[in-house]
């Protein structure tokens, strides 16, 4: 075992004996095995893990090899290479394109500041941009918003690419003086920032996310629930800033799919929502065929749509929208009910009277195992009831005669509802970080 004339396999069956000696017992040998062994045992096989999984992540193609020097007199030395598994082919990392140098230095920050016990850092990275495709420029821009999570980040660009998921407040305009000095300008404008790199409001698009919709009802209910939980998605005049919501009857019909070539060409490409109601099916199911059906489209259609991946589909968790506005609690707040009993009370008796026999009150029959014969039955399925029971039935028979007042009465009812109430819609948003950014201060502590 302690032959020095075999080359080591680094099979370290030797620890077991030399761990066995006092330090002073060691000799120059055992000692440098026992540090060979020690240096092995830094993990470098796990931190190159986590530092390929961003890389790829943020869009290299190659691996990143780590490779720790035990020879003694070379020791704490580690090799950074790159690998390209289809040419078999290892060279040093500075043989790596300048662009995407900065991906993987930007991939190696955000693997070494991910580290739970990792103190809080001060990043400061002068234009990240240069060299990169567009692409990778907003690649870029998520990164340096993720790594913003947990650390203080500085960066300069010229390119408004790695902009979008800032918010203004996040950003500084930094112009010249009348005597060539760099100052920094007390108001952020972002068109204005636009406007002076050079970029028109079609380089742009002008829109920075899109939500495609099923209905007119939906159309203005949404902007009541982002204006609560993204409010910096409202500019000074109380509108939906750089956000469009785009109408259809069905999220799987020509008009929707016209809608989406124009996106194409206008939008950016993956930032949009599409909203479909439950309907009281598989919403798992509604999903996947919507997802295969532009798929579908795309290989008949010369003109490319953006590729619709489930994070792109929000199937709604209720039959619709209206389904969402039925807390008895917050109805009785409102005044829309005299007490939670009397919803109850209503419910079940537009139940016995005619909701039964529509066919929705029929499925939802067919789902129970049962028909509701009382209060206590709605009470304990009102979770079933919102889910495959028609919305516009159940929403006029409460909001019926709010007509003229529904924005209002809708908005109120968004302020008081708890944000459970809406946890599918809001998750959904959330996956996207342009919308991380732009939540009320509140609501992210």
């Amino acid at each position: 075992m302690f032959n020095q004339a075999k080359k080591c396999g680094h099979c370290f069956s030797c620890i077991g004996l030399i761990e066995k000696k006092a330090p002073a017992e060691l000799d120059a040998f055992e000692t440098a095995k026992l540090l060979d062994y020690k240096l092995y045992q830094l993990n470098l096989d796990e931190f190159a893990r986590k530092v390929n999984q961003n890389y790829k992540k943020n869009g290299g193609q190659d691996e990143i090899l780590y490779s720790m020097n035990r020879d003694v007199e070379r020791m704490l030395k580690v090799t950074t290479e790159i690998h390209n598994p289809a040419q078999n082919l290892t060279r040093p990392v500075a043989k790596m394109g300048k662009g995407m140098r900065s991906i993987y230095m930007l991939s190696l920050l955000e693997t070494y500041t991910g580290t739970e016990s990792r103190i809080p850092s001060i990043l400061m990275i002068e234009d990240p941009e240069i060299f990169l495709h567009p692409k990778l420029q907003k690649v870029s821009g998520e990164i340096l918003y993720r790594l913003s999570r947990k650390n203080q980040v500085i960066f300069s660009t010229h390119s408004p690419n790695l902009l979008a998921n800032f918010n203004s407040r996040q950003i500084r305009q930094i112009v010249l003086d009348g005597e060539g000095y760099s100052k920094m300008c007390e108001k952020t404008d972002v068109s204005a920032i636009l406007e002076d790199l050079g970029y028109t409001a079609s380089d742009l698009m002008n829109v920075n996310f899109v939500f495609i919709v099923e209905g007119k009802q939906d159309k203005s209910r949404l902007p009541l629930l982002i204006r609560k939980y993204y409010s910096e998605t409202y500019d000074e005049s109380g509108k939906l800033s750089r956000i469009a919501i785009i109408t259809t009857n069905s999220c799987t019909n020509i008009k929707t799919y016209a809608n989406l070539k124009y996106m194409n060409q206008i939008y950016l490409r993956d930032q949009f929502l599409m909203i479909r109601d439950g309907d009281g099916k598989d919403r798992m199911e509604l999903g996947r065929q919507l997802c295969r059906y532009y798929e579908q489209r795309n290989l008949e259609d010369v003109d490319t749509l953006p590729k619709v991946r489930p994070e792109n589909v929000l199937i709604l968790k209720y039959y619709s929208f209206e389904n969402y506005f039925f807390n008895p609690k917050v109805m009785t707040e409102l005044g829309v009910v005299e007490s939670e009993e009397t919803f109850y009370e209503t419910l079940f008796e537009k139940w016995k009277e005619y909701l039964h026999r529509l066919s929705s009150g029929k499925h939802l029959t067919e789902v129970l195992g049962f028909e509701m014969q009382s209060i206590s039955d709605i009470k304990a399925h009102m979770e079933e009831i919102k889910i495959y029971l028609r919305g516009h039935n159940l929403y006029d028979i409460f909001y019926g005669r709010y007509k003229d007042q529904e924005e209002e009465l809708l908005k109120r009812y968004i302020d008081l509802a708890p944000r459970k109430d809406f946890s599918d819609i809001l998750d959904a948003i959330d996956h996207f970080i342009y919308f991380e950014s732009r939540k009320r201060e509140r609501d992210t502590k």
